[in-house]
């Protein structure tokens, strides 16, 4: 019985600190690119990170580092950054499964560009993410952009992280 105890705890130790989901729901003309962070939250290492861009009109679910190559479109490599240089970690990998443990969405840094183009539409870079972990004191949960609007949050019932971005 202790053991099946333990093992239920460590599994709920597990699961309290996975990632959790993450939506990017780009409901604009424009499409977003740019580079998509994860962190620990204590002392902001392990550091996972990609770059990462999501057409016009998609909507993006990342269920983990380890299953993002089914997203839509796929992220087939994570670079990790631990107390070593930077690794580019291809997916599905076991070190991604215990970085999914350590880590969750911080931010995504990205710039809006003209459909199918690699042209600047004029708004600023956006720099959409959680400021409660890691001193970070540069990321906004809101951005009004001059052709866009980005809102950024984190719900911590569901442990899902939500980026929504639209047209003004």
């Amino acid at each position: 019985m202790k053991k099946l105890i333990y093992l239920i705890a460590l599994f709920l130790g597990f699961t309290s600190f996975a990632q959790g989901t993450l939506h990017i729901y780009n409901y604009s003309s424009y499409d977003i690119e740019g580079r998509l962070f994860a962190n620990s939250l204590t002392n902001c290492t392990p550091e996972v990170f990609t770059f990462y861009k999501v057409p016009a009109g998609t909507l993006v679910d990342i269920k983990s580092f380890n299953l993002s190559n089914l997203a839509n479109p796929p992220i087939n490599s994570w670079a990790v950054r631990t107390s070593t240089p930077v690794m580019n970690i291809p997916v599905p990998s076991g070190l991604l499964i215990t970085m999914g443990n350590l880590a969750r969405w911080h931010f995504y840094w990205f710039r809006t560009k003209v459909a199918g183009t690699s042209l600047d539409t004029g708004d600023p870079a956006f720099n959409m993410g959680d400021q409660h972990f890691c001193g970070d004191t540069t990321s906004q949960d809101y951005i009004h952009g001059v052709v866009t609007e980005a809102k950024w949050y984190y719900d911590s019932i569901t442990n899902e992280t939500t980026l929504i971005v639209k047209d003004i």
